[in-house]
């Protein structure tokens, strides 16, 4: 039989047939796959009956005498198989390839095949079974124009080279192989394509993406619409309308503010520290009148924040974060967004008419006990949720001096301290902040005048965000005099993508509360530079911070 001759699954899927039909061979199994051709000389098939399953050939045979609990078709000579819950690659006369086995293998692609070890990383094995790289991957795919994606511990993927190494230093929340010199590439703000450098090609993000087809995408925006694009991102047709009206859309950011002060005076009142209950206990716990509760307490249904079964009233996930024992709490952040941070957006619009320069709200902020204690308490919660995962990256060493700079009320030094029990960590800020923390190794000091002690390591986590770029260079110079030789400096930032608008009302944020800014990292490169630093490593794991380690030039 010519290795030409085309056979195919039945309809039952239970033999192959030839072109018209008639079956191939007389043999029946529960299941069969497609055939494969062995070095362009014959061809064989996956097969199983009676829960074994082994590889056949065009009459129906057994091509070897094992057999084993599942099997896939052959790829550049090899198989996938699996016997007894471990997974390997065979040759097709029924031997395995390699020594090894997994728990996971695929098929063999430019002679390079994706497994999973035992311990449940994934990378890519050679023909012979050897490691292409020594890294390991939560997940990794199959090579494409000599390129794979490679998903790393923190969820974010990128794209390998054959020896896995990086071909571009961008990470995305998902990733495809490359196709006709594009990727597919998904970010916070949505899908994307990107070149092979790991930039994209046009700034609009989408719901979904298709690959390109002779230059043109099948896309489908975050209103609904579905659209063709060219590879410069232009809309050439439109396949269905968007199904999302624009005029209650911006109608509904309008009134954002509705939201802002609903969920602060729930905050204020502790109704949900007082849930579940119903209505009129709920009144009186909280000292309001029964009727316009039950109105406050619709509004949070709304937002899902609460339900009511049965006239009692529940705590919905997303609405614990405002019961004020949560473990991070929202609860004052929620106060602290209604009032003076909300204040000062109405000085928008002047600050993008005259240049001046916003009050400094944490001196203000200093001099009053309860309104630190409450701002701290809102910072606290970020930085339980923001910072815990990051610190066991910090390459802190045993009897290092660790200064945790404008460090609020010392959650995070104390994070270090716990992770790095053998550092002397030190917390300093504003005498008024400090004196409300219960940190114990604590020292006053202010960013901009000269730094009270000599050390190993400092942090700075979030504090150049609230500066403008003169008052971010002075901390970074103050910072840079107070290291020892070899010290390092570790500044948190969420950092801005240059290719996105994501982050810029955090950026506006900013600039009315504080009068700082978000940065990119190219934008802090060159702060950084300017004060005689550079970046030594970065550190990125899911989350909104990426922490950038920084020593002198």
């Amino acid at each position: 039989m010519s290795i030409l001759t085309k056979l195919s699954v039945s309809d039952d899927g239970r033999y192959h047939t030839f072109v018209d039909g008639t079956p191939a061979y007389s043999a029946r199994f529960d299941e069969v796959l497609s055939f494969h051709d062995i070095d362009n000389t014959y061809q064989v098939a996956p097969v199983c009956l009676n829960s074994q399953a082994w590889h056949i050939n065009e009459t129906g045979e057994a091509i070897y005498p094992h057999k084993f609990n599942r099997t896939f078709g052959f790829y550049c000579g090899l198989a996938a198989v699996v016997e007894n819950d471990d997974w390997f690659h065979i040759l097709p006369n029924g031997f395995a390839a390699y020594a090894q086995r997994y728990a996971f293998a695929g098929n063999y692609q430019q002679s390079i095949a994706v497994v999973c070890n035992k311990d449940g990383f994934y990378f890519h094995i050679d023909k012979l079974g050897q490691p292409l790289y020594e890294n390991k991957w939560l997940y990794c795919g199959d090579f494409r124009e000599g390129i794979a994606v490679a998903q790393a511990e923190n969820g974010l993927s990128t794209h390998i080279d054959k020896q896995g190494r990086f071909i571009h230093s961008y990470w995305f929340l998902d990733l495809d192989v490359f196709h006709k010199g594009f990727a597919r590439a998904k970010s916070d703000d949505g899908w994307h394509h990107i070149d092979k450098s790991g930039k994209p090609i046009y700034a609009q993000r989408y719901a979904s993406v298709e690959p390109f087809y002779n230059g043109f995408s099948r896309v489908e925006t975050h209103s609904g619409a579905l659209q063709i694009i060219n590879e410069q991102g232009d809309v050439v047709r439109e396949l269905r309308a968007a199904n999302n009206d624009d005029f209650g859309a911006l109608s509904a950011d309008m009134v954002g503010y509705w939201r802002t002060f609903t969920i602060a005076a729930a905050a204020d009142l502790k109704v949900f520290d007082y849930l579940p209950n119903n209505t009129a206990q709920l009144a009186i716990q909280t000292n309001t009148l029964e009727k316009r509760l039950t109105r406050l307490l619709n509004a949070l249904g709304e937002l899902g924040l609460v339900k009511c079964e049965q006239h009692i009233w529940h705590v919905l996930p997303k609405g614990a974060f405002l019961n004020t024992s949560h473990a991070i709490s929202l609860a004052s952040a929620a106060i602290e967004y209604r009032g003076e941070l909300m204040q000062r957006w109405h000085n928008l619009t002047q600050l993008m008419q005259e240049d001046i320069k916003t009050d400094d709200i944490f001196k203000q902020v200093s001099l009053s006990e309860e309104h630190t204690e409450r701002h701290h308490n809102m910072l606290r919660s970020y930085a339980l949720k923001d910072y815990k995962e990051l610190v066991c990256y910090l390459d802190i060493e045993r009897g290092d001096v660790v200064f945790d700079a404008a460090g609020g009320n010392g959650l995070l030094a104390q994070l270090v301290l716990d992770k790095f029990p053998s550092s002397n960590v030190i917390l300093g800020d504003l005498e008024g902040v400090v004196d409300s923390s219960d940190f114990s190794n604590k020292i006053a000091f202010d960013l901009f005048k000269t730094w009270p002690t000599k050390v190993d390591k400092i942090i700075l986590a979030r504090v150049l965000h609230d500066w403008n770029d003169t008052d971010a260079l002075q901390i970074l110079l103050n910072a840079a005099d107070t290291l020892q030789n070899n010290g390092a400096i570790y500044v948190f930032e969420m950092l801005l993508d240059e290719y996105s608008f994501g982050g810029s009302l955090c950026d506006l944020h900013l600039l009315t509360v504080t009068g700082g800014q978000e940065r990119t990292q190219g934008q802090f490169e060159a702060l950084f530079k300017k004060a005689g630093l550079c970046i030594d490593s970065v550190i990125k794991i899911d989350g909104l911070v990426t922490v950038m380690k920084l020593i002198r030039t």
